[in-house]
């Protein structure tokens, strides 16, 4: 069996930009449909630990322009599909699917065939 390996390097000028494209790519790898505001949601929760505290909602409000009323929307359908959870009465990111941007990431992607030719 042939294998093909491709490596690739891509720095972030913050981890709130690297948390985004990590959160991109989890979705468009998997076939998840998330809207950029989502994703956008997750990566700054991710970042900042929590979506709760009304500074962290008035600085996502304001970073993305956004409003409170489509914050608690996003934030909603993101609990329901439970990307985020209630963790301590605050709303986290799924520990399945939390990274601490401020490190770096390695990912690794193994894309496998099934033997089904087309």
């Amino acid at each position: 069996m042939a294998v093909i390996v491709q490596k690739l390097k891509k720095e972030f000028s913050s981890s709130l930009e690297k948390a985004i494209k990590y959160y991109t790519i989890l979705t468009v790898l998997n076939g998840i449909k998330l809207t950029t505001k989502q994703i956008e949601l997750l990566a700054f929760t991710a970042v900042k630990g929590t979506i709760t505290s009304p500074a962290s909602r008035r600085e996502f409000v304001e970073l993305f322009s956004s409003s409170l009323a489509s914050l608690e929307n996003i934030k909603g359908k993101l609990v329901k599909d439970n990307w985020l959870v209630k963790v301590d009465n605050k709303y986290r990111i799924n520990p399945q699917v939390n990274l601490d941007f401020s490190k770096d990431i390695i990912l690794q992607m193994n894309l496998l065939s099934n033997g089904k030719e087309v």
